[in-house]
């Protein structure tokens, strides 16, 4: 798809960029846009139903924080804002994301239940759960 999307400056600044049709150029475009590698939000950390979410591969771990965007996407509270310049790309028309949303929730649903010893890792359905935590 061709047109426009959106990119939200750490300083608060939303900018407005023509978005190439696919393949290179798109890539391209957004990579310029997040200041390097393009990694896509998963749509259960967003509320935007008819746009995707992309970031720099290390926007969630980095400085400068992007609090205008984390507004704009409807991020929980309980989240970090993202890092860096973020890209607010449409969907095709049409298309939404609401199962997508819908299938990670219930996954991260599952692993928090699991994580916290609500439930065991083979009853889940999901094998085992690696908890790595850091030494105090």
């Amino acid at each position: 798809m061709s047109g426009v999307f959106v990119v939200v400056q750490p300083d608060g600044r939303v900018e407005v960029r023509p978005l190439p049709a696919g393949g290179r150029a798109r890539q391209a475009a957004l990579a310029e846009a997040v200041g390097g590698h393009v990694e896509r939000m998963a749509e259960a950390f967003h509320v935007l139903d008819t746009h995707e979410v992309f970031i720099n591969e290390d926007g969630l771990d980095r400085l400068p924080l992007n609090p205008r965007a984390h507004a704009l996407i409807g991020m929980d509270a309980e989240y970090f804002p993202p890092c860096g310049p973020v890209a607010i790309v449409p969907l095709p028309a049409g298309q939404d994301n609401r199962a997508e949303r819908a299938h990670q929730c219930r996954f991260f649903g599952t692993l928090d239940a699991v994580a916290l010893g609500l439930v065991s890792a083979a009853d889940a359905g999901i094998g085992a759960l690696i908890d790595v935590r850091e030494a105090s």
